[in-house]
């Protein structure tokens, strides 16, 4: 029996001195991973991405910051901004890592590629990057946004406002705003009017425009698409006849362009030199005319016939017709500040003696441009004549 607890008591001796042997160890031997391989000391820069793909997208633009570290520390998160096409919905949108991107055997990151996250409404999704040996401390994040594109609108590549202001233009009343686009084919047409008086030569338009960049020309015949820019400040225009002054708008590719003319004129070009007139007494059976007055063309255009000339507060009442008017114009038409006679035939042939009175109303037209008779103001002429026996 003693030498039972003397081999046992040496037993317990043999089990002290390899547990003290053991903890002594611990001090001395490296941790060995899982995979036997030496843990050391993380470099965090190393964990840097370099980029960051997304499955089944492909971004348009993508900007990354990377995060700030001193002394091997993370001081401030990166950024990572991702620009993805306008049909790409926002929701449900993952990760690609790969080994490209991030040393996969040294650092891994969270959320993983499996994980689908939401960036609907501007929503920021933190991704942290972890040292993939030892204890999983988190060592770098990034703040990952994304957002859709924006298309740009289509250019209709047309002028959206033209106007005179006065503080460009002192001689002018008020602002004077346009009063009319019309769009046509290959070229639009623009209608703004001034005031009788005004010097055509010397106006500063304002205009806005949807399109990338304006240009004019002044002459007519020049090659559509060869304008000169018009400056952003604006300059002053010689808009007097026969001059033209056409616009173009191009688009931000600068190979398309749509033209459209600026027609500045008055909207009442016609000027009767008196308002009332009276002719001669006509005997009775006889019929003669007379020259009562001239006609103007007191705008900046020619003008040519357009709606019939009327008459008003006829007296007697229609049907009958003692007095017709008749207003002269060249066979082109009347140029600007050019005139010509207003005769009037009194028909003492066809009706009795007494006295006869109308209202001549002379509606103007401006060449080529017959889309804005109801824009332009007629003359009046009041007629008196007498028929005698």
């Amino acid at each position: 029996m003693r030498n039972v607890i003397k081999l046992l008591k040496t037993g317990s001796a043999i089990i002290a001195i390899s547990l003290i042997t053991a903890c002594s160890s611990d001090d001395d031997t490296p941790i060995v991973n899982p995979g036997n391989t030496t843990v050391e000391e993380i470099k965090i820069d190393e964990g840097k991405l370099s980029a960051f793909p997304l499955f089944g997208i492909n971004p348009t633009a993508i900007d990354i910051v990377d995060p700030e570290i001193t002394d091997n520390k993370e001081v401030k998160y990166g950024e990572i901004k991702i620009t993805v096409p306008a049909t790409i919905t926002l929701d449900a949108i993952r990760a690609a890592i790969t080994s490209s991107e991030l040393n996969l055997s040294k650092f891994e990151i969270s959320p993983s590629n499996d994980v689908q996250l939401s960036y609907v409404d501007g929503k920021v999704n933190v991704y942290t990057i972890m040292n993939a040996l030892g204890k999983k401390e988190e060592l770098l994040h990034y703040n990952v946004s994304i957002i859709r594109e924006v298309v740009p609108e289509p250019e209709t590549l047309k002028i959206t406002g033209f106007k005179f202001e006065k503080s460009k233009n002192p001689s002018l009343p008020s602002d004077i705003e346009m009063s009319r686009i019309i769009e046509d084919t290959g070229l639009d047409k623009l209608y703004i009017f001034v005031p009788v008086g005004t010097d055509f030569t010397d106006l500063i338009p304002t205009i806005t425009y949807d399109g990338t960049k304006l240009y004019y020309y002044q002459d007519s015949s020049q090659t559509p698409g060869a304008g000169t820019e018009y400056p952003v400040e604006g300059q002053s225009i010689d808009f007097k006849y026969p001059k033209s002054f056409i616009l173009e708008v191009k688009d931000r590719d600068n190979d398309q362009f749509r033209t459209t003319t600026v027609i500045v004129d008055v909207k009442n070009p016609l000027k009767v030199e008196t308002v009332s007139v009276t002719t001669p007494d006509v005997t009775e059976g006889a019929s003669q005319t007379f020259e009562v007055t001239k006609w103007t063309n007191q705008g900046n255009h020619m003008l040519v016939y357009g709606k019939a000339d009327a008459e008003e507060n006829q007296d007697p009442a229609p049907p009958v017709r003692a007095i017709r008017i008749r207003r002269e114009l060249p066979s082109v038409g009347m140029i600007p500040g050019n005139s010509a006679n207003v005769n009037v035939t009194v028909k003492g042939d066809t009706y009795p003696a007494t006295t006869y009175k109308t209202t001549a109303v002379f509606y103007p037209r401006i060449r080529y441009h017959e889309e804005i008779d109801d824009l332009l103001e007629p003359a009046k002429l009041d007629i008196t004549a007498k028929i005698v026996k």
